[in-house]
């Protein structure tokens, strides 16, 4: 449950529940695994934190264990824009990790710990499914005794009939936990799919690798991005509607964005076609363009453009 604080349309903001406070309260870092250049989150508790304390989104990139041909419902990993990453890296909310070097010594013990862990999960479950075979044999019981009582050709007194099916009751319950059950195929057991990886000792932290923003249109990006979210918006990538960002006044899986945010030169020379293109693209998804650039001061400058038409 989340609970919703109603303040100015730019300032409204999700909290969490004190259920959950605990969760984004948890100490440390969160860890951003570098993955072919690609800042990737793993942890689910990360990616609750992430989103829930920090207002960083991301996009989930993996496929679901139980629906994995589908692309509409995604899961982990979650991938995070090179904004985010450094906004969250200055602010020291996390650290950027990389996978050391492992050995094929290692690999080979590695395997044979997934191995032991595998056969035990096998037998677990093998347990619980004799188990729940032998519960669902009882409860049918009745339903058995009913059937072989109507296949009798010579009915007995209705005392001594009741007193026979209890007694063949009680004798088929006995029979049902002493019997022995066909096991399941290891083929069909259910396999845990780990979504982070579990040799955490294994990690070497990259951060100066990291060398986003460089050029002077990431500088401006970044700069953009940083005072948006300083000011309480959450921001996602603007591509699909044209821009660079797109700005909600809350958490977007209960808002619509705002604004689309365009990133511009604050020298650059915009043609009247284009500001009209801009401002008719807002206008036709209900969304208002900022124009957003850096003055020679290094504060950012925002230009709104909304269609209104002629009169």
């Amino acid at each position: 449950m989340l609970t919703f604080v109603d303040n100015m349309a730019t300032e409204a903001c999700l909290l969490p529940t004190a259920d959950e406070q605990h969760v984004l309260d948890d100490c440390g870092p969160i860890a951003i695994h570098l993955r072919s250049g690609q800042p990737t989150v793993w942890n689910p508790k990360d990616a609750l934190r992430l989103r829930e304390k920090y207002r960083i989104v991301g996009v989930l990139t993996g496929c679901l264990p139980r629906a994995p041909r589908q692309n509409v419902h995604l899961g982990l990993p979650l991938q995070l824009m090179s904004e985010e990453l450094t906004l969250l890296l200055e602010k020291g909310f996390a650290e950027l990790l990389k996978d050391k070097p492992v050995s094929e010594e290692q690999i080979a013990k590695r395997v044979k710990i997934m191995q032991a862990l595998k056969t035990k999960k096998f037998q677990e479950q093998q347990d619980l499914y004799k188990q729940e075979r032998q519960q669902e044999m009882i409860r049918q019981l009745p339903n058995i005794i009913e059937g072989k009582k109507a296949k009798r050709q010579h009915a007995k007194s209705s005392d001594d009939q009741t007193d026979s099916i209890k007694e063949e009751l009680l004798n088929e319950e006995l029979e049902v936990k002493s019997m022995p059950l066909t096991p399941t195929p290891e083929k069909h057991m259910l396999v845990q799919l780990l979504t982070e990886n579990p040799w955490e000792n294994d990690t070497m932290s990259v951060e100066e690798d990291w060398a986003y923003p460089t050029t002077s249109f990431e500088k401006l990006r970044y700069a953009v991005f940083k005072d948006l979210w300083e000011k309480g918006f959450y921001l996602t990538s603007g591509q699909k509607f044209g821009g660079d960002f797109l700005a909600y006044p809350g958490d977007p899986s209960r808002f619509h964005s705002f604004y689309i945010v365009i990133c511009v030169d604050y020298t650059q020379d915009l043609y009247t076609l284009d500001i009209i293109s801009m401002g008719r693209l807002g206008s036709n998804v209900r969304k208002t363009v900022l124009l957003s650039s850096q003055d020679v001061n290094g504060q950012v400058k925002y230009t709104s453009l909304q269609w209104t038409g002629l009169a």
